[in-house]
């Protein structure tokens, strides 16, 4: 059976990051991801439009709110937004 000295839940931008840090000091360590495969370019759909071209003008979206009727954990933090929240599972 293999053993491991971390786990860490999603390879995110904080998760991988994490990863990183305690491969490199040597540490045993299991990434698991469950959301897509994402490709660099063709799946960032939102990164070279201005937010003035979003329809909610990259607004921050919270509970209640327009555009997160599908995502009632995602949008309790601080980084679930118009530009961002393809990248969010439901």
């Amino acid at each position: 059976m293999i053993t491991y000295d971390a786990i860490v839940i999603g390879s995110g931008i904080t998760g991988g990051w994490a990863a990183k840090e305690l491969t490199e000091k040597g540490l045993q360590t299991l990434m698991i991801e469950r959301g897509r495969d994402v490709v660099h370019h063709k799946d960032y759909i939102t990164e070279h439009k201005p937010s003035w071209e979003l329809p909610l003008r990259d607004a921050r979206l919270s509970v209640g709110t327009k555009g997160a009727e599908d995502y009632p954990i995602q949008a309790r933090t601080g980084q679930f937004r118009e530009s961002n929240k393809h990248f969010f599972l439901k």
